[in-house]
């Protein structure tokens, strides 16, 4: 069984889906029908509480999906590989086939999603207020509730710590500034796994105060984002020790420089710079 299935596809990118998306669709839709919306709306029918948890559920990660293809259209644009993007249990993912080849397209790429998040939380807003009569209606509550998610997901997603989008501007801010692409990436990764302990603590924090299921939740998106940082930081060290390797054909070979403000240029130029040394 494949852990992660097509639904669709956009501009050549397959969107999919990991089967587990379908326990965050059920955790959110059991939330929202057991506790937010009873407690907010509590002279709805039984079954309303279900069907507005599960219709908010199904449009709240209907816009984690725009918020993916925003990052992925802009990568487009900047003429980077976009496999696809995949839906899982935290959210969403744009897999980029490379990196932002400078830091004004890392820059633009990264602040894009939130950008989209916060014209969506933007425009719920107007229309709650403006456009649904009823505020204690169904429509009114899913509205309002997507109103609230989207704009708490851009404040999340622009927090400074790698991986998430802030700490990917912040890496393109640092890489503008000193032209060095390694230590900006150890940088935004440091400060990412500093976040996620705080996250972690967090947690922790929530269960000894007797909310277990928010505190397990909170605790184990810190460890992702952890795990997320450090990965990423040795995925940069990688690509730079490979980018440096010069095999040693000739004593008066010209020496292969590393552009650190440009990882992706390197050893691939070794062919063209021989010929012009020859």
């Amino acid at each position: 069984m494949k852990a992660t299935f097509r639904i669709a596809r956009i501009a050549g990118m397959d969107i999919g889906v990991h089967y587990t998306l379908f326990i965050s669709f059920a955790l959110v839709t059991w939330g929202l029908a057991r506790t937010l919306y009873p407690t907010i709306y509590p002279d709805w029918a039984g079954r309303t509480f279900w069907l507005a948890g599960a219709a908010s559920a199904f449009f709240l990660f209907s816009c984690v999906l725009l918020h993916e293809m925003a990052h992925a259209f802009t990568a487009l644009a900047f003429g980077l590989p976009v496999k696809g993007i995949t839906l899982f249990v935290l959210g969403g993912v744009s897999n980029l086939g490379a990196d932002a080849r400078s830091a004004k397209g890392e820059f633009l790429i990264s602040v894009m999603g939130p950008l989209v998040s916060l014209v969506l939380g933007g425009v719920m807003w107007v229309a709650y207020f403006f456009w649904i009569g009823d505020p204690s209606q169904p429509v009114a509550a899913v509205v309002a509730y997507l109103a609230v998610v989207n704009l708490l997901i851009a404040a999340f997603n622009m927090l400074p710590g790698f991986p998430l989008d802030g700490g990917r501007v912040l890496r393109s801010v640092i890489w503008a500034t000193t032209g060095d692409f390694l230590r900006a990436t150890r940088i935004a990764a440091r400060t990412g796994q500093a976040l996620a302990l705080l996250l972690v603590v967090g947690g922790l924090a929530h269960m000894l105060l007797g909310n277990m299921l928010g505190g397990i939740w909170v605790s184990f998106v810190g460890w992702f984002l952890f795990v997320a940082a450090a990965s990423s930081h040795g995925e940069a060290l990688r690509q730079a020790r490979e980018a440096s390797k010069v095999m040693p054909l000739n004593a008066d070979r010209e020496p292969i420089p590393l552009f650190p403000n440009r990882p992706w240029q390197g050893a691939e130029d070794a062919p063209e710079r021989d010929r012009r040394a020859a």
